[in-house]
């Protein structure tokens, strides 16, 4: 029996989650819930027969409290946006292992946030399919893997050559995932993917350089890994979180059958791979030049596009205004290495602070 505490339980992860659970009866043991504010918590601690806790208006220290008041193997965090690194860092320094489906804790913490989990002895499991398919391949091949190869599916916007018109309609319509408004907008601009790459680079000590993104629209194959010996190995499963979700809260300790349908390769179906355009995504650019500079560069990144993305849902800013904030942001000094969440939460506050002295400054509606 495996204990598990869903941290964003009323999200698209924890759902994700707790369907598998409930549907192919898992030899999970759900111990606790957290949501921020839910209908659905109270529903779900009823099923599961566990406490849960509402984040809404709590104090760090009543959190910690909480969580210190639950005895699990493993906790899957799979709250949204910047929040996530507060409840990662309290995770680890209460000594849970963490199946990682918010990527802002590795983008954010950088690599304080692995030097407490080592302190610790805490493990750090990625969710995010692309990661997930690293974390595997990785296993296998270890030193022999050169360059990491994540796939992306394009987002909506991949065939169009204008983006400057786009509405906040066409950007929440993605072509195969439901997802957050968010992290929606983040994919049709391919900031997740930029996210993605920052994540890879920390997760598995990789270099920028050496992380190539690719354009796979059926979403089918989650990333690849080329070898010292020029062989190149691939992950492939349908495009369903369950997997790399229950992959991750299991880490070999459950004997798992049939978690999503198979291939079905006495079928025909095609896969491609395509370039993305590095001018129509600059999101994904300045990802990659955030990786390479590291020390705070990653947490002005991250920081001003949620600042952005949330001005654009709000009508405030166009489409292309995102990376323009963004780039704005980074051009000023994040040289600061970052070594403790207090360090993480001044420079979030720093960039936080220029995105919105930036959006107040002139950017209008376009």
């Amino acid at each position: 029996m495996r204990e598990l505490i869903i941290l964003g339980s009323s999200g698209s992860i924890g759902q994700t989650c707790i369907r598998a659970i409930k549907e192919q009866n898992l030899d999970i043991r759900v111990k606790a819930l957290v949501a921020r504010s839910s209908k659905s918590i109270k529903d779900d601690a009823s099923y599961f027969k566990c406490p849960y806790l509402l984040t809404e208006g709590k104090s760090e220290s009543e959190m910690r409290s909480f969580l210190s008041s639950v005895s699990a193997d493993i906790a899957l965090n799979g709250v949204s946006g910047s929040d996530g690194l507060l409840f990662s860092t309290i995770l680890i320094d209460l000594g849970f292992d963490i199946a990682l489906a918010n990527k802002e804790t590795v983008v954010l913490g950088g690599e304080f946030i692995f030097e407490l989990a080592k302190e610790k002895g805490v493990k750090l499991i990625p969710v995010d399919s692309e990661h997930s398919a690293l974390y595997n391949l990785i296993r296998a091949h270890g030193d022999d893997v050169e360059r990491l190869i994540i796939t992306a599916s394009g987002g909506p916007f991949v065939d169009r050559m204008d983006l400057s018109g786009v509405s906040l309609e066409e950007a929440l319509h993605h072509p195969t995932w439901k997802m957050g408004k968010k992290i929606t907008i983040d994919s049709a601009s391919l900031a997740n993917k930029g996210l993605e790459v920052i994540e890879a680079g920390y997760l598995f000590n990789f270099k920028a350089e050496d992380i190539t993104v690719t354009v796979h629209r059926q979403s089918i194959v989650h990333s690849l890994v080329k070898l010292r010996n020029g062989a190149i190995y691939a992950q492939l499963s349908p495009p369903d979180m369950t997997l790399p979700i229950i992959n991750a809260i299991s880490d070999g300790n459950l004997n798992l059958e049939n978690v999503v349908q198979p291939l079905d390769f006495s079928t025909s179906f095609s896969l491609t791979f395509e370039k993305w355009d590095e001018k129509r995504f600059r999101m994904l650019s300045l990802a990659y030049k955030a990786l390479e500079k590291r020390n705070a560069y990653p947490i002005a990144y991250n920081i001003a596009d949620e600042v952005a993305v949330n001005a654009f849902i709000s009508g405030k800013i166009g489409f292309m205004d995102i990376p323009s904030i963004v780039e704005s942001v980074m051009s000023h000094d994040f040289e600061h290495p970052v070594r403790s969440y207090s360090e993480a939460k001044a420079m979030m506050e720093k960039a936080r602070m220029l995105s919105e002295e930036i959006l107040c400054d002139g950017f209008k509606n376009s």
